[in-house]
């Protein structure tokens, strides 16, 4: 069909592709375990799955439900899978010491932790590590993490906090759906698996309250999984020694 490769070379579009020839920024070569059999099932529909290891995924739930102890099980199993790889570690909470890496036998040499404030931080610092790494041609593994997204703050809030204004940022949804807008096609095209991990509330608009991702629908449309940490959901699903920080 040499006449589609010409569309796609007219379109000049760098993610077109003929199926047969595989869907560069869709297609799922391989999958990162998570360390459990029941969350790598969750994830991928397989025990010895995991998350896919070119997309992202979420993981939401209360505070002190095992989000990030689970984002370093696959932290760990990556690194473990992949001696040459490296991961990019965003960090909002202060919360991640060298002691808590090493103690869960995590090579601290191959990690490392970028403190992030704002949204606008986060989205200019990955975008420029994706780029250079589409550009560079030889490609070793990476993964990044983000911990978390329900503490990013935006620049307007903090100016408007510096400012001794009280008003809220109805602007932070947006940035957040605008970020993950570009993200997810360049994750696909650099092979780049992203874990995120969320606050969750209690949405009151329907009869019976669900459990709803802070930061707007961006990152629920964006993520190609999006899992509940709590411990009913592991319990519900005949996992019972999980232990929740």
């Amino acid at each position: 069909m040499d006449f589609l490769k010409d569309v796609i070379k007219q379109t000049g579009n760098e993610y077109a592709a003929l199926v047969s020839e595989g869907v560069e920024a869709g297609d799922v070569d391989n999958f990162i375990d998570t360390g459990s059999y029941i969350f790598n099932a969750l994830l991928s529909g397989s025990l010895y799955g995991g998350l896919p290891a070119n997309k992202i995924t979420a993981l939401a739930g209360e505070s002190a439900t095992g989000k990030t102890y689970f984002v370093l099980g696959m932290v760990k199993n990556f690194l473990d899978s992949n001696p040459d790889a490296g991961v990019l570690y965003f960090e909002s909470e202060s919360a991640i010491t060298k002691q808590m890496i090493e103690n869960r036998g995590i090579d601290s040499r191959r990690m490392v932790v970028l403190p992030v404030t704002t949204v606008q931080e986060f989205r200019t610092q990955t975008l420029k590590v994706l780029d250079n790494y589409i550009e560079n041609k030889e490609k070793k593994p990476m993964m990044m993490v983000l911990d978390s997204l329900g503490m990013l703050s935006t620049t307007k809030e903090i100016e408007d906090t510096a400012d001794g204004k009280e008003t809220r940022d109805m602007t932070r949804a947006q940035l957040i759906k605008a970020t993950f807008r570009v993200l997810t096609l360049k994750l696909g095209k650099a092979g780049v698996p992203l874990v995120i991990t969320n606050h969750t509330y209690d949405s009151m608009g329907s009869m019976f309250p669900t459990k709803e991702m802070s930061g707007g629908t961006g990152l629920k449309y964006s993520s190609s999984s999006s899992t509940n940490t709590s411990p009913k959901t592991f319990l519900n699903s005949g996992v019972s020694n999980i232990p929740f920080s």
